[in-house]
């Protein structure tokens, strides 16, 4: 198990999948998104001039950009996290303004090779823009064992990440599987909680222009030390391949799908995956 990320300057698609991928474990790549127009563009006041009466949906409530914005800059730790807009969906404005990771040039979550019904044709993109104390707290892993790919515009963002083989001290939700039950991994009771003292925390921050790279099922949380705008991608290639398609399948099973057809759709997953990229 590693004791800290590993950090390497800009490096070639064909080297972090021969060399960093099958590890699967984090890793910080910096310099890969300076050709992006957002490393020049984005800024608080950016966002407050060019987008003040914008409605998003986030936390559970709809919010006008310009009102959040000004609420960020009260310095308040209560402040509210700008997380999980899905940037093609919510703010189709700021497309141009984010290039291509070359990393996740022929991500599979559109694929002719992907069943339709798990395919993601939206939202692969998400913004997150939060200040001082903000951060997404409650450990998590993504969603239906996707990878993350998390650059870093403006400003650090520290995190704490566990490897996958800590699962069984993190307190994990019987209803979601991907998060555990301490809401604000940054601040809980570890009476309460005695077992995360067993796991092994890795805690580090990425600043701009830093890509961190999370593999599918490692646990991570996140705090920011001041204002931080963010872009997180979510990927599926083979190295996860298999492993979301079996999370799938207990899905559709939970739902009443015949095991026959269950059966099919494991052969086949794992028949297409030797021959992608």
């Amino acid at each position: 198990m590693i004791s800290e990320v590993e950090r390497v300057a800009d490096i070639s698609d064909s080297l972090f999948r021969s060399q960093f991928l099958p590890a699967q474990v984090p890793l910080v790549i910096s310099g890969c998104i300076e050709q992006w127009p957002a490393r020049k563009k984005w800024s608080l006041d950016y966002f407050a001039n060019q987008f003040p009466g914008k409605r998003l949906r986030f936390s559970e409530k709809q919010w006008n950009l310009g009102e959040f914005i000004t609420t960020m800059g009260c310095g308040s730790e209560s402040a509210p996290y700008l997380k999980e807009v899905k940037i093609d969906e919510q703010f189709p404005e700021l497309m141009p303004d984010i290039g291509e990771l070359r990393f996740t040039r022929t991500n599979l979550l559109t694929s002719r090779w992907l069943p339709r019904s798990m395919r993601i044709s939206k939202g692969i993109k998400a913004l997150f823009i939060g200040g001082a104390g903000s951060g997404f707290g409650q450990l998590h892993w993504d969603y239906s064992y996707l990878h993350v790919f998390i650059s870093q515009i403006r400003g650090e963002k520290d995190f704490v990440l566990y490897a996958p083989e800590d699962t069984p001290y993190l307190y994990q939700s019987p209803a979601y599987p991907n998060k555990s039950l301490i809401e604000d991994f940054n601040a809980f009771d570890q009476l309460k909680f005695p077992n995360v003292a067993k796991a092994s925390p890795i805690r580090l921050t990425i600043g701009e222009g830093d890509t961190l790279f999370i593999p599918a099922g490692w646990w991570h949380a996140t705090k920011m030390r001041g204002t931080s705008i963010s872009v997180a991608e979510s990927a599926l290639d083979k190295s996860n391949w298999c492993r979301r398609g079996d999370w799938y399948i207990d899905k559709y099973r939970a739902s009443g799908v015949p095991e026959w057809k269950l059966a099919l759709l494991k052969i086949y997953l794992r028949a297409v995956q030797p021959i992608l990229r």
